[in-house]
């Protein structure tokens, strides 16, 4: 190491790279309402506004299709030029998107909420995703499943506060609630731009980094840093994308429609809000789960294994709701959304595993961009499309398919990891 990559993160940063592990924590907390409260959220909405489950399914799509697209972008400027800025000008997008929803206007849903806070939503996620291949290459999966974790578990107090709306004025509160979620989004996101305001110099390594004595599986075999154009020449990328693909459109479908699904089965109201907040609280834990196992074993592994228990508690959930066990049905969904989020760990730090950190941030970028973006077109629009073709039970056996598919697709990544391209 020369240069600046022999300075601490103390140096660097004025502070413990923590602080912007706990930054960028902080931010995707505040940006996971937009996703896995959704369910409830839409709920509310058809109720006091009036507006049709197709067009909310379309809101749905655009919002999460945009956060997916504009992490590419924001990772090619984030590698060049750090993450601050970016995080400055997301803080308002996001807190804008929010106080939209207060007004119930489709028009506003879709050109505010659906598209600038997602625009905004995707800035935060690269940027603070990426916090764990820049800073952390020793704890590369626990940091990055744990960053994630907090774009599912932010949603919690929003699906509890709408689930036990008052009678009375329910609609007061519904903005009451919406309001202060884009104050409060807008100031800790500010403040996470500080806390994450500098990247590493290439190269960097903690003073403590130590890869024979560590223990994790996620310890590059070769300091060969790829580049954008490089990475994407490889097929594991590829495989990569198509995989997370179809995961990704698998647990988009749940998540998008959690609530409407238990209704389908006639569980009360109360039942389909538990199996939201069950799938708010499981895909946290999920990606920290995966992020601790990839370290143990391998991320690959982890991958395989976890998207073919994703697969099969898709497909268990259809049976528990045919047979109308309400346990069974709310515990096989929030265990199918447990293993389904591990795609948020794995892919990252694959990417990091696999291509190095200095791209990381476009290379995932991409990879997130095309991969989500696609499976929220799915999970949005074309499930709702389906359900109303072919029903619910088709549809849902056809996600569940998805994440065996995935496992299969993803069994020669387990021999097969990129190689520095020869130079001429």
């Amino acid at each position: 190491m020369t240069g600046g990559s022999q300075l601490t993160d103390k140096q660097i940063l004025g502070f413990s790279r923590w602080f912007a592990f706990i930054g960028a924590f902080l931010a995707m907390f505040m940006i996971s309402p937009y996703e896995y409260a959704f369910s409830a959220f839409s709920h509310d909405v058809t109720q006091f506004f009036h507006i049709g489950a197709v067009f909310l399914g379309t809101v749905f799509t655009v919002n999460v299709f945009l956060e997916s697209v504009f992490g590419w972008p924001a990772g090619f400027v984030r590698d060049r030029y750090g993450p601050w800025f970016l995080q400055l000008i997301a803080a308002f997008l996001v807190g804008i998107g929010y106080f939209a929803a207060i007004f119930g206007s489709p028009a506003l849903l879709l050109w505010v909420y659906a598209i600038i806070g997602g625009i905004g939503a995707g800035i935060v996620y690269n940027n603070s995703v990426t916090v764990a291949n820049k800073w952390f290459p020793d704890y590369r999966a626990t940091v990055a499943g744990t960053i994630s974790a907090g774009f599912s578990w932010g949603s919690i107090p929003i699906i509890l506060l709408i689930g036990v709306l008052p009678k009375m004025h329910p609609i007061a509160v519904f903005k009451s609630i919406m309001l202060g979620l884009a104050v409060v989004s807008f100031v800790i996101i500010l403040i996470s731009a500080f806390l994450m305001r500098k990247d590493p110099p290439k190269g960097w390594r903690p003073p403590t980094y130590n890869p024979q004595a560590s223990r994790s599986k996620l310890i590059r075999a070769t300091d060969y840093q790829f580049t954008f154009s490089e990475t994407v020449r490889t097929w594991q990328f590829w495989i990569l994308v198509i995989t997370f693909l179809l995961v990704a459109s698998e647990g988009l479908t749940i998540v998008s429609k959690a609530v409407q699904y238990g209704l389908y089965f006639h569980f009360a109201l109360v039942v389909a809000v538990a199996a939201a907040l069950g799938s708010s609280i499981m895909a946290g834990l999920g990606k920290f789960i995966t992020g601790v196992v990839s370290d143990a074993i391998g991320v690959i592994k982890t991958l395989i294994l976890f998207y073919t228990l994703s697969g099969v508690f898709t497909l268990l959930s259809i049976l528990f709701g045919i047979v109308h066990n309400e346990i069974g049905f709310v515990v096989s969904v929030a265990l199918a959304i447990l293993t389904w989020a591990s795609i948020y760990t794995v892919n990252p730090a694959a990417v990091g595993y696999f291509y190095g950190e200095v791209a990381s941030g476009n290379n995932y970028g991409l990879l997130y961009a095309i991969a989500k973006g696609s499976g929220a077109i799915y999970g949005g629009v074309l499930t709702a499309i389906m359900i109303g073709a072919l029903g619910w039970i088709n549809t849902m056996i056809v996600s569940g398919l998805f994440g065996i598919i995935a496992a299969l697709l993803a069994i020669p990544l387990l021999w097969k990891i990129p190689k520095p391209p020869k130079k001429v």
